[in-house]
């Protein structure tokens, strides 16, 4: 592994991670030591303490049943065969003339006492020769003067502070160590898959657009973070394939009425003659100018409306009394054009959304199927409810419109063949869509047999 390489694993926050987690884990086992190393040590010395107080004063009854004599020959046969282990003992007579012991004389104290020989016996610590050992005891003066003590080694309280502390050391180190390498092994990986990212927004950045994150399925926080990436790079080539598509729609649709406007300049310029005759002309170039316009602003709206800008003015109404309102409108239109309209609304529906938007998309619908549909025609605007959520349907038993074109509707300027000699930009179905997928509706063409059944329903 190279050095900037793992210069990058520890600064990175993988790495990082571990390590912190380490450090708090050290400081908790630290805190937990030291509540194992004073528990432990108390309960030890706590123990000692009432192991010597009670051989002191079994040996103290002994003396009162069979005086000085009797206890100094108990002290030597438990010397001698260390019934209750490394027990030391010092009986001294009232003079401080040593009777019994294993132990050298020292000045009688009462009660619990740490001390150091003053002069070290060699059974006391075999291991340690020559030292001044540390002992802690339980003396008693006793009825006639004379003293007892009785004494344990002190440094198996030290030895067991000492074990403690090597645990301590041993785990935290070990812990620690293994922090590191784990921080090193998961630094390592993160490390990659940040580098299959970069390789990926490289490849993107240099134009190849369908260049994905590949993700390992390990449904991790990187994962989830991967997939959301390539759902928003998904939907980014999206938008740029619709913007080059549009940019090349514009050029195609538009350069005819362009062309034509400008036919209509030239020959205002070259044959007009009378005032009439350029009043004319200019009408006709206003009137396809305003044409062009309208298509521009269809195709800002359009685009204003995928963008979402229009979220902000969302608020829940009631659909059910816009649709009512807008068949009422529309019956008349129908009927002027020799098609009748039949309105069926539930009553009730609510959505969160661009009411006035809303009203556009249906207006489209309706207005379609009244451009695109022979006299005779019987269209129908239907809402109905389907538990929480509801369904709009624009249907007519027209012509209908090829399955195969059932897509192709949607996209910017398209036009069927029989379309062409109508009215329109072709822009209309491309709301409707926009304006759906603004709202959360799924929209579909549906075969009516005959005629087109138009179906939004609302997410479940």
């Amino acid at each position: 592994m190279s050095f900037a390489r793992l210069t990058r694993i520890l600064r990175s926050a993988s790495f990082r991670l571990p390590l912190i987690y380490a450090v708090l884990f050290i400081l908790s086992a630290g805190v937990l030591f030291a509540s194992v190393y004073w528990t432990a040590t108390a309960a030890m010395q706590n123990d000692m303490a009432a192991v010597l107080r009670s051989e002191a004063y079994q040996l103290a009854e002994v003396h009162r049943r069979s005086g000085l004599a009797g206890l100094a020959e108990q002290i030597t046969r438990r010397i001698n065969f260390r019934t209750r282990g490394p027990i030391f003992y010092l009986l001294q007579a009232p003079n401080r003339r040593v009777v019994v012991g294993n132990l050298p004389g020292m000045p009688p104290v009462n009660g619990a006492i740490d001390f150091e020989p003053d002069q070290p016996q060699p059974e006391i610590d075999p291991e340690r020769p020559g030292e001044r050992p540390k002992l802690t005891g339980f003396g008693l003066t006793l009825p006639d003067g004379s003293f007892l003590l009785v004494a344990q080694d002190a440094n198996r309280l030290v030895d067991m502070q000492r074990a403690i502390i090597r645990a301590f050391a041993w785990s935290g180190g070990l812990t620690l160590l293994l922090a590191i390498a784990g921080g090193v092994l998961l630094g390592s990986n993160f490390l990659r898959r940040i580098d299959t990212i970069a390789r990926t927004s490289r490849a993107i950045m240099e134009g190849d657009l369908s260049a994905r994150i590949p993700v390992r399925g390990t449904h991790d926080e990187i994962d989830q973070l991967v997939a959301s990436l390539n759902a928003m790079l998904a939907r980014i080539q999206q938008l740029m394939d619709g913007l080059r598509q549009v940019s090349s729609d514009i050029a195609h649709d538009l350069r005819t009425p362009l062309g034509r406007l400008r036919q209509r300049l030239e020959d205002a310029r070259e044959r007009a003659t009378t005032t009439a005759d350029y009043s004319a002309a200019t009408d006709a170039a206003i009137e396809e100018a305003d044409a062009l316009l309208e298509t521009f602003s269809a195709l800002l709206r359009i685009a204003q409306v995928e963008a979402g800008a229009q979220k902000s003015a969302f608020a829940p109404f009631d659909v059910s009394a816009l649709l009512k309102s807008l068949g009422e409108t529309y019956q008349p239109v129908a009927e002027d054009s020799e098609r009748t309209l039949e309105v069926q609304i539930e009553p009730g529906a609510t959505l969160t959304g661009d009411r006035q938007l809303i009203a556009q998309l249906v207006s489209n619908l309706l207005e379609n199927a009244l451009r695109h549909t022979p006299e005779g025609t019987k269209l129908h605007l239907g809402l109905h409810r389907q538990g929480e959520g509801f369904e709009i349907e624009v249907a007519d038993n027209g012509p209908g419109i090829p399955t195969s074109e059932h897509d192709k509707v949607f996209d910017r300027f398209y036009r069927l063949d029989r379309s062409r000699s109508t009215s329109g930009s072709g822009l209309g179905l491309a709301m409707v869509k926009a304006i759906a997928g603004l709202h959360g509706l799924t929209i579909r063409l549906e075969d009516a047999k005959p005629g087109l059944r138009v179906v939004l329903q609302t997410a479940r």
